[in-house]
């Protein structure tokens, strides 16, 4: 099959690329690298330097694609009460670009990624039935993109799945960021030859997803059969 990955460059997306790669599908992908690298996209994948909210590039690109993998994201959570304009049109107005050309082009499935940020300050443990309370722009937009992605899907009739990925890390993760991820603000800091920061009394403990644990659930979002 042929698949698109937004996103491709960065740290998920380029991970998911060379999974469906390794299946043997054909990928393309896409990513405006604000945020991700060059090195990380696969030399097998048909490569484009295009912002998803260029809708009539990201329609060209989709033509012939089979399934959508949405994984382009503009992740600042915290930055997004102070540019919540940047935030959101990177979240918001990219799928609606994405999604809409999808259904331009036939597309019979989209995958996308949302965040944790849906569920704000609930009550943990985090269940799928607990109901969105998003706190901030991000949280919120993306909580927007995944109830307009329910909508048109029963309109135009196509599948959809949504992810909602769960603290990554792993190889390709971005460690040059002092703000976001404590584990990759360590390393940082580690590089730097300081020592981590560790705040309260040390017995606070934290989830982590591994990054290739993340994949596997991903591949079967984006290709078994409903």
């Amino acid at each position: 099959m042929k698949i698109l990955v937004t996103g491709v460059a960065g740290f998920l997306g380029s991970h998911i690329a060379d999974k469906m790669l390794k299946l043997g599908h054909y990928v393309i992908g896409n990513d405006n690298l604000i945020g991700g690298n060059l090195d990380n996209v696969n030399q097998n994948v048909e490569f484009y330097e295009i912002d998803c909210c260029d809708y009539d590039k990201i329609l060209q690109i989709t033509k012939g694609v089979d399934i959508v993998v949405h994984a382009a994201a503009t992740a600042h959570e915290g930055f997004s009460v102070f540019s919540p304009n940047f935030i959101t049109k990177n979240i918001y107005q990219a799928s609606m670009s994405v999604i809409s050309a999808a259904i331009n082009r036939n597309v019979k499935r989209i995958v996308f990624c949302s965040s944790m940020a849906r569920y704000g300050n609930s009550k943990t443990p985090f269940v799928e039935d607990l109901i969105p309370a998003p706190v901030d722009p991000y949280g919120i937009a993306k909580v927007a993109v995944e109830d307009t992605l329910k909508v048109l899907a029963e309109v135009h009739n196509f599948e959809y799945n949504i992810a909602i990925p769960h603290n990554i890390i792993g190889p390709r993760q971005r460690y040059d960021d002092p703000y976001r991820n404590v584990i990759s603000i360590m390393i940082n800091r580690v590089l730097q030859g300081k020592p981590p920061i560790v705040y309260g009394s040390g017995q606070q403990k934290r989830c982590f997803s591994y990054v290739f644990d993340c994949v596997n659930c991903l591949e079967k979002l984006i290709l078994d059969k409903k």
